[in-house]
């Protein structure tokens, strides 16, 4: 991992480092992504290339299979096997790419113009994403957000359809969307979500593939809170997220279903990351979470 750049707040303060990805290997399907992730206090949140899956790449946006027009397999995005049905995962010549085209700074964010690729070098979809960020007080609570807004434009000439291991036949690994790998301190973290009395502790199994208009993890180090836009694509975002062993979190819309778009069709995009010191009272991430969700 080289360099990279911060992305700070108005304030100047570092939330976190963004890098474009260009020197990962072809097989973790390279692109850009922020790491570390850092908490107001400076304490880093994301990981990057850990040994179980040194593909994951701290936060960013990932798909794990898009049919894309003249391709014999789906591209994967996410990096490493993809998984084929009653073949399981299979290492496939089908790493893709998001390739950074050209970046600016406007209106205090960093925009990033983004060629999602086939294997092959073939460009499939165009997006123009956004990274910006500030500081908030919410709940009693000192947060530094991380908001990404994102347009795709179908470039293929045909249809695309994004999909996940579990559209594949997979029960339970839904995964691809907006994601966060988590630092190794969130194992064994404990997992909030909305609840009748505002929000409370769930279990991986209980929430795995559920839809919520947010999620939160908390450690004895940080805690995260990852709002998906009530104004995306396919409604209210369903969840993969894990606390043992591999802790991830991922707003993850194509968990269940493909997402279908047409040719020359376009899909919008918000997704926000909030990480805070400490372990933050249950309270507080609904203060926050149903705040930040509302739509503009």
């Amino acid at each position: 991992m080289s360099g990279g750049d911060s992305l700070s707040t108005r304030a100047g303060r570092v939330v976190g480092m963004l890098h474009e990805g260009r020197d990962e290997p072809a097989l973790h399907a390279p692109r850009p992504f922020l790491h570390p992730v850092l908490t107001p206090g400076g304490r880093t949140v994301s990981d990057y290339a850990p040994a179980d899956h040194p593909w994951h790449r701290g936060l960013g946006i990932v798909v794990s299979a898009v049919d894309v027009p003249g391709q014999e397999d789906p591209v994967n995005l996410w990096g490493g096997p993809t998984y084929s049905g009653a073949r399981g995962y299979v290492q496939l010549p089908n790493n893709g790419s998001q390739r950074v085209l050209a970046r600016r700074c406007a209106d205090d964010a960093v925009v990033q113009r983004i060629g999602w690729c086939a294997a092959d070098g073939s460009g499939f979809l165009e997006e123009e994403r956004a990274w910006s960020a500030d500081t908030l007080r919410l709940g009693g609570v000192e947060w530094s957000r991380t908001t990404v807004r994102s347009t795709w434009v179908n470039v293929s000439g045909g249809p695309l359809a994004f999909g996940s291991p579990t559209t594949a036949g997979r029960p339970n690994a839904g995964y691809g969307g907006f994601f966060l790998r988590l630092a190794p301190f969130f194992d064994g973290g404990r997992i909030i979500a909305p609840s009748a009395g505002g929000a409370g502790p769930v279990g991986e199994d209980d929430v795995m593939g559920t839809t919520h208009a947010w999620l939160g993890l908390q450690s004895a180090g940080a805690s995260v809170l990852m709002i998906p836009s009530a104004d995306n694509p396919g409604g209210p975002s369903p969840w993969f997220v894990r606390t043992s062993g591999t802790p991830m979190l991922c707003a993850a819309p194509f968990f269940h279903e493909e997402m279908h778009l047409d040719r020359d069709a376009v899909l919008r995009w918000e997704w926000s990351m909030l990480v805070a010191d400490g372990e933050v009272q249950e309270s507080a991430f609904p203060a926050a979470g149903t705040r930040i969700g509302v739509p503009a």
